[in-house]
């Protein structure tokens, strides 16, 4: 099976490779920060690869993310069920209104499960934001809005449109640095979450 695993860093990048399968060809994409770069790297690494006659079977996005606290710790991994788009729709005085209730399509993508099957860890939906939640406040109003979202990251939800555009299954597996909620990055630990990274990519 071919996998193409996309990242937004290096440092997830080196951690995806360090838990490298053999079962498995893989390709990692390093596609920068955000959905909107993750959609388009991604969309054109499939492309190409298509076009030299080496399609991929699978897509999966993997890296770091923050978790909700009560709903996972750091250190654990994540396994989305869902990819949600949390800011995709309409910003309303008393509430967020999803996209999907106004008809312009919808905010979240199934993830196939099947694919993660042999991996351990929290199942959950994970959020796409183009920003970090950067407070408790802000951490508290998402987790309202998302009562089954277990964590946050910035490109799941690009990486997922571009696969499903293009016909494939799509996976998201996260490991986590830190809670979401107000910003003390002295508390984040990359150095763990890089390594349940790899621990995760082993079990793919």
């Amino acid at each position: 099976m071919r996998i193409l695993v996309v990242c937004a860093v290096a440092e997830e990048a080196q951690a995806i490779e360090a838990g490298r399968s053999l079962r498995h060809e893989l390709d990692v994409l390093v596609c920068g920060v955000g959905p909107a770069a993750a959609a388009a790297a991604t969309a054109r690494t499939i492309a190409e690869n298509s076009q030299m006659g080496r399609a991929y079977d699978v897509v999966v996005n993997a890296g770091i993310c923050g978790a909700f606290r009560g709903r996972a710790r750091i250190g654990d991994l994540l396994i989305a069920t869902d990819s949600v788009a949390a800011e995709l729709g309409v910003a309303l005085p008393w509430r967020f209104q999803p996209i999907d209730e106004i008809g312009f399509g919808t905010n979240r993508i199934g993830c196939n499960t099947v694919l993660t099957v042999a991996v351990e860890g929290v199942r959950g939906e994970i959020l796409t934001l183009s920003s970090i939640t950067g407070s408790d406040g802000l951490a508290a109003n998402l987790a309202h809005r998302y009562p089954d979202a277990i964590g946050e990251a910035m490109e799941g939800f690009g990486v997922a449109t571009a696969a499903q555009q293009a016909g494939l299954p799509f996976a998201e597996i996260r490991a986590v640095s830190n809670y979401i909620g107000d910003r003390d990055v002295e508390k984040w630990d990359w150095t763990g979450a890089l390594k349940t990274l790899t621990t995760g990519m082993r079990e793919l």
